[in-house]
């Protein structure tokens, strides 16, 4: 039983690695080989083969990745929440003091009555 599972482990691993070389892009390949060279290479000896192919493609890749894990994705740009946004804040703000001053102006005028000209 564990010889089987050993067999279809490494038959396993000789087809994924069959399948990622014939879907590779030739423009891409690891080393600079030839992208037909790594297809034959992952058949003719089966389990090294495949092995050190996909051994070198992930080593490629990586290079490609910037280190520390998955990156996250940006921040939205700007504010998210309205209490985040500048422009918004300044408004309340302004629209207050207005709100004060109008209160302020009615209460001056009740004291005093309406001013005339």
């Amino acid at each position: 039983m564990p010889r089987l599972i050993a067999v279809i482990l490494l038959v396993a691993i000789v087809v994924y690695a069959f399948i990622v070389a014939l879907r590779m892009n030739p423009r891409r390949t690891p080393a600079g080989i030839n992208k037909w060279v790594w297809v034959i290479f992952t058949i003719l000896p089966p389990v090294v083969g495949s092995i050190i192919f996909l051994v070198a493609n992930y080593v490629m890749n990586s290079k490609d990745r910037p280190a520390g894990g998955p990156q996250r994705r940006p921040a939205a740009p700007g504010p998210v929440a309205p209490d985040d946004d500048p422009d918004f804040l300044r408004s309340l703000e302004e629209e207050l003091r207005r709100a004060q001053y109008d209160r302020r102006l009615r209460e001056h005028e009740d004291e005093n009555g309406p001013e005339t000209s």
